[in-house]
């Protein structure tokens, strides 16, 4: 361009002397001769101009268009000459922080800048600042924040002829962006790597660092990376976009970590060459976790044991070791009333006590297991005799024998074990676990932190009882119970009182079911509220057709579960059933075990007063025998007491016997309660009865229980 002014004044130039020359030829030719030349000069002169034209019109063309394209594009420019006047600029260029509007001609930079900076030592020394970078040639580019907001990224270039040009692209959205992936860069949860073809670091993020210890390491080879896996085609044998497992030992203060590694291909690097970028993901507190998580699958997580799921494996091993094995089980005793009396946290405290002491007497092959509550489980391979299996059962009550103090007192720690042993008692792993527990039954039943060893005998009763379960609850389906019923007296005159209702669980083969062996296996079934209710029912409907007869005792008893004494619709259906069979309530009377009142006292004193609030007698049964105490009588203000019959087989003879039936007797007159005896088989109890006072007897001695038509022909 600066050339082309150059041609276009020195042509101007030349065309100006020519025709000032011509002008002067002309004044000194004749008057005739003028016009011709005057005409040759002015078709010179055109000629000159077109000549001139022609010759810079592609060069002005040229320049037109590189005009209007920088015009167009984002770069915007501004010439400045040495002094910081403005000798030209673009349309749209924008001054930092200066009126993009029209500027006159000779203006000068510091003129604009004050101009919008205003005034004010800020504005002064911002207007100083911004001269300083125009005039210093070594800040070539930087970037200057506009006050709407609008970032302009500038390149400066000192010309030839000491003018300063200044170009400017406004970069506000790719700084955006370059902030977003930055934020990015820092903020993912992965560690970001650049390496270059040798394994050295180019750069990376504050993830990066924070895994090494709070600096970059130096290059892979520093870092310690491992590879946990096979090596694959990739940067570094890592197979690129695959997640692999990686290790990075420990190092001062930085413990091991475990971290997932992904590796980009080889890519193009920013100065030439290429460079890949690797992400790692620290995943030790997932291991961690992961390890924690598998470990309560396996383990009991108060004692720290192996939990059932452990022991259905050891157990299957057991069975599958050609040298056999035993197993122990073996349950707490008393640790309920550790619970009750003292917290869960005493029974947690027995729980990992008693765990501790039977993981120090493990032999390296066996093995020990919670199982739930307070049943543990010891397998013992090669231990194949119910004696050597026994020794170990006794080194373990030993070893729970010891005190052990909690909150300056001493806890029990005591255990019932049973035990048995494969092959001999057991085929597999399912049937030597059975038989442990059914020797653990056994064991439970005879108390005291008994030891048992496997009976066949113990799976027969087993079956047995399984047997009965079966038959018993076909039985209360089809109602194939019968009330036998044994009468109370008056010792005095042989007069009958009343009747109990006593059940009786017939076969077809004519014999009978003892209640003593059916009634606890229909508790366990939960089936003793309909058999008391069958009971109930059905001595009311006999009760109401002596009514009808005109016959029959004036009181019929009935034996009443403690889970249904428990219940507070009993006394409602009791009412419903007196008035289904128009029996008056007063010639009804509920038999309430003594030891369940000593036990459930609380739970069973509703029921009780609203049954005595409907008029129902009630009779407190087994009175005297261990349990008994004056508060169960003030409590419940029954019409009766029977006497028990473990008293009444003492007597004459039996001094302690008769102290108790001197005191029952006496407590009895002076409550004015009734006293009955149960069990009197001979005539010497009856007169030693009667020597106290008591005149009602029930038992042997007066008849036995009979069906109801037997009892009226008695």
């Amino acid at each position: 361009m600066r050339r082309l002014r150059r041609m276009v004044a020195l042509g101007s130039g030349l065309l100006l002397a020519s025709v000032l020359a011509a002008a002067l030829a002309l004044i000194s030719l004749p008057a005739a001769m003028a016009a011709a030349a005057l005409a040759g000069l002015v078709l010179l002169l055109a000629g000159g101009v077109l000549v001139t034209l022609l010759a810079t019109w592609p060069r002005l063309r040229r320049a037109a268009l590189l005009r209007e394209a920088v015009d167009r594009t984002a770069v915007r420019y501004a010439v400045f000459a040495r002094d910081r006047t403005l000798l030209d600029r673009s349309p749209g260029y924008d001054l930092p922080g200066v009126d993009p509007r029209p500027v006159p001609a000779g203006t000068k930079l510091d003129d604009l800048l004050a101009a919008a900076q205003g005034r004010g030592p800020d504005a002064s020394l911002a207007v100083a600042q911004q001269i300083v970078e125009h005039e210093d040639d070594a800040r070539s580019e930087y970037d200057r924040a506009l006050p709407d907001g609008r970032t302009l990224q500038v390149s400066k270039r000192r010309l030839s002829g000491g003018e300063v040009a200044r170009f400017a692209l406004d970069v506000t959205g790719s700084r955006a962006r370059d902030l977003r992936a930055r934020a990015i860069h820092e903020s993912v949860p992965a560690a970001i790597w650049h390496l270059d073809p040798t394994g050295r670091t180019i750069a990376g993020n504050g993830r990066l660092a924070d895994l090494f210890g709070g600096r970059l390491p130096a290059g892979l080879a520093d870092s310690g990376l491992q590879q946990l896996g096979q090596p694959g085609e990739g940067p570094f044998g890592l197979p690129p976009g695959r997640e692999v497992e990686g290790l990075l030992p420990a190092r001062g203060r930085v413990p091991e970590r475990r971290v997932i590694v992904v590796a980009s291909p080889w890519l193009p690097g920013e100065s030439g060459g290429s460079q890949a970028v690797l992400m790692l993901l620290d995943v030790t507190r997932l291991h961690a976790a992961q390890a924690q998580a598998l470990h309560f699958a396996w383990h009991d997580p108060l004692t720290g044991l192996p939990n059932r799921f452990r022991f259905q494996q050891a157990l299957a091993e057991l069975a599958a070791s050609p040298d056999g094995g035993s197993l122990l089980v073996l349950d707490l005793a008393g640790l309920r009333a550790v619970n009750d009396s003292l917290g869960q946290g005493a029974g947690d405290a027995v729980l990992r006590e008693a765990a501790r002491r039977l993981r120090e007497g493990l032999r390296p092959r066996d093995g020990v297991f919670r199982l739930g509550g307070d049943e543990f489980a010891l397998t013992a391979v090669g231990i194949r005799t119910p004696h050597a299996a026994g020794a170990i059962a006794g080194r373990i009550q030993r070893s729970l024998a010891a005190p052990f103090e909690f909150n300056g007192g001493s806890l029990p720690l005591r255990a019932s074990i049973g035990h048995a042993c494969l092959p001999e008692d057991a085929a597999d792993a399912d049937g030597l676990h059975r038989a442990a527990a059914l020797a653990l039954a056994q064991a439970k039943r005879a108390g005291n932190g008994a030891v048992v060893a496997y009976d066949p005998a113990l799976g027969e009763r087993v079956a047995r009882r399984l047997a009965m379960r079966q038959r018993l609850a076909a039985a209360i389906a089809a109602g194939g119970f019968q009330l036998a019923w044994q009468p109370q007296v008056d010792a005095r005159t042989g007069s009958l009182r009343g009747a109990e209702a006593l059940i009786r669980w017939p076969l077809g083969s004519g014999g009978v079911v003892s209640p003593a062996d059916f009634l606890p296996e229909a508790e366990a079934m939960g089936l003793m509220p309909e058999i008391d209710a069958w009971v109930l029912n059905e001595a009311l409907r006999q009760k109401a057709a002596w009514r009808a007869a005109g016959t029959g005792p004036e009181i019929v008893g009935v034996n009443i579960s403690p889970v249904t004494l428990r219940d507070q619709e009993f006394p409602a259906r009791v009412q419903a059933a007196l008035a289904l069979y128009g029996v008056p309530p007063e010639e009804l009377e509920v038999e309430i075990p003594e030891d369940v009142a000593a036990r459930d006292l609380d739970a069973i004193a509703p029921v009780l007063h609203e049954l005595i609030a409907d008029g129902v007698r009630l009779s407190l049964d087994d009175f005297g025998g261990g349990r008994s105490a004056l508060a169960h009588l003030l409590r419940l203000p029954v019409d009766q007491v029977k006497l028990d019959r473990s008293i009444v087989a003492g007597l004459p003879g039996g001094a302690r016997e008769r102290a108790i039936l001197r005191a029952v007797a006496t407590l009895a007159r002076g409550m004015e309660i009734p006293l009955l005896a149960e069990g009197v088989e001979t005539e010497a109890q009856r007169e030693a009865l009667l020597a106290e006072g008591c005149t009602v007897m029930q038992g042997w001695l007066f008849g036995r229980a009979v069906p109801a038509g037997e009892l009226m022909a008695r």
